[in-house]
């Protein structure tokens, strides 16, 4: 009997599967026989001003309809192992999602959104850099130690976990990816 596995990438906006974090990941699931699922909602986030929250609601609202509308499609129970990589607003979308379905799906967040952390559900681990301009660390720290969750912060590195130093992010992403393939 064949162990079935799934990821589903959960990009983030303007941040898509193609980028080093989730390219990779999905690199790694696909070494690792996994069939995967990309969820792609960028198209709702094209002209919007990310600095006006009623603007940033209306859409990110939209775009979850969508992104649940595709993972509804999908039979889990087909599946030994479901495991959801999330980068920024795909954090939210795979803890609303597991949690509103009553899942308990591995999850792999990477520069995870607070509002994640609020719904998070199943086995998690997360990665942010502490100079990310939109996460307070400390906030952070605090919610993924009260969740149980392991929080892998990397110094000077961005909502990217880039710092500007190829070098740098070269390991960081060594080090991301390898947690990331303990897990898949």
């Amino acid at each position: 009997m064949n162990f079935k596995k799934l990821a589903v990438i959960l990009p983030g906006t303007g941040y898509n599967k193609d980028k080093p974090l989730l390219y990779y990941a999905q690199t790694i699931a696909i070494k690792k026989e996994y069939e995967i699922v990309n969820v792609d909602y960028d198209k709702f986030f094209v002209g919007v001003n990310y600095r006006n929250s009623d603007e940033m609601n209306a859409v990110t609202g939209k775009a979850y309809e969508y992104a649940a509308e595709r993972l509804d499609s999908i039979n889990y129970r087909e599946y030994d192992k479901v495991v959801f990589i999330g980068k920024s607003f795909g954090t939210i979308v795979g803890a609303r999602y597991a949690t509103e379905h009553n899942m308990a799906p591995t999850q792999i967040w990477y520069t995870p959104v607070m509002d994640a952390y609020e719904k998070a559900a199943g086995h998690i681990v997360a990665f942010m850099g502490d100079k990310d301009p939109i996460a307070d660390v400390d906030a952070a720290r605090k919610k993924a130690k009260e969740k149980g969750i392991p929080l892998h912060v990397y110094p000077n590195a961005n909502h990217s976990l880039a710092t500007g130093d190829a070098l740098v992010d070269i390991d960081t992403l060594r080090d991301v990816m390898t947690i990331t393939n303990e897990i898949l």
